[in-house]
């Protein structure tokens, strides 16, 4: 399967730099932590610069290390330890950018889907898998979300 490239419209820097597009001060965030991309679609990126302490995402009631990943409503986003809400991420972009962040994510525990926009919806729907752990590293496998 080969994935298409996401043509991207507009990158933005996050750090504790004052050079970054959004600035972190706390000592847990590294000079150039990572990087926030709009892609034409109007989907939301967010990718770790190899940063010391790392970035994180709460999409299923756990924070779980993530190095890329797509945004969707309701996720919650770490840079080492200091969380940013994802309204301060997308006014990155301004007020005439337009984007689309994911409009659900399934939760693991009630096996619900979990989406903002409607409501009393509860049918449940398919839940998101644990990430896979590379045997040797232990670290967690890269997958898009």
């Amino acid at each position: 399967m080969q994935l298409r490239k996401k043509r991207i419209l507009n990158v933005k820097t996050i750090g504790r730099e004052t050079s970054c597009d959004l600035v972190i001060e706390h000592s847990s965030a590294s000079r150039q932590h990572a990087s926030i991309e709009l892609s034409a679609d109007g989907s939301v990126w967010l990718a770790d610069a190899d940063s010391r302490n790392g970035m994180f995402l709460n999409r299923n009631d756990a924070w779980i290390r993530v190095s890329r990943v797509t945004l969707c409503v309701g996720d919650r986003v770490r840079f080492g330890d200091h969380e940013v809400p994802l309204h301060q991420l997308t006014a990155l972009f301004g007020k005439r950018a337009i984007v689309s962040l994911g409009e659900q994510h399934f939760s693991l525990r009630q096996g619900k889907r979990t989406n903002t926009k409607k409501s009393g919806w509860d049918d449940p729907g398919p839940s998101l898998q644990k990430p896979q752990r590379n045997p040797v590293t232990g670290q967690i496998e890269e997958e898009h979300l």
